[in-house]
């Protein structure tokens, strides 16, 4: 097996990924799984995503308001009475999330600057999330012709192109040093 031993690192890489992945995976789909209140509908995060969203619209002078959908598992989101699109558990990015940090676990060297960069990218990627839910409110109320592009094809770009940034910079700067 000494022609593989060079590509042990690899294998390595990706098995502790995949591991990571597929736990992380298991773990949220349990969280998604449990009954929340009419509170939270339809999980804590999707609803508190659902309410900065509208929190921040307000604040930049847009009527808005949320209403947990009656017929699906989502929080509706509505610009002047007018109903704008409805925030599903998918919109909240914790999947990306957990992309994110299975990779970053998997290239882990050393645990305090990995949860360090674990917390800050995450908050990194809350916020560019929760940016676009905005941003795409704003376009769906004033740009509706622009919506579904926009929803489809720019925003997720913009988002997973968030993630490879930030693992790029990982990559970069978790080098072991080079021994002299």
């Amino acid at each position: 097996m000494k022609v593989l031993q060079p590509y042990y690192p690899v294998f390595r890489f990706v098995g502790i990924f995949a591991l990571f992945y597929i736990v992380f995976s298991i773990a949220y789909y349990f969280f998604l799984d449990f009954e929340w209140s009419s509170q939270l509908y339809p999980d804590p995060v999707t609803a508190q995503i659902s309410y900065q969203t509208q929190e921040l619209l307000q604040m930049i002078g847009y009527n808005a308001s949320t209403l947990n959908s009656p017929v699906h598992p989502s929080v509706i989101m509505f610009i002047d009475e007018q109903n704008i699109y409805r925030v599903i558990e998918g919109c909240n990015a914790v999947s990306v999330m957990i992309l994110f940090t299975a990779f970053v676990v998997a290239f882990a060297r050393g645990l305090k600057k990995t949860i360090g960069f674990l917390i800050l990218g995450i908050a990194f990627i809350y916020v560019v999330n929760l940016s676009r839910l905005v941003i795409l409110g704003i376009i769906y109320k004033e740009y509706a012709d622009y919506a579904h592009f926009s929803h489809e094809i720019i925003f997720p770009s913009i988002i997973y192109g968030a993630v490879v940034l930030l693992w790029l910079y990982w990559i970069r700067n978790v080098k072991p040093k080079e021994v002299a």
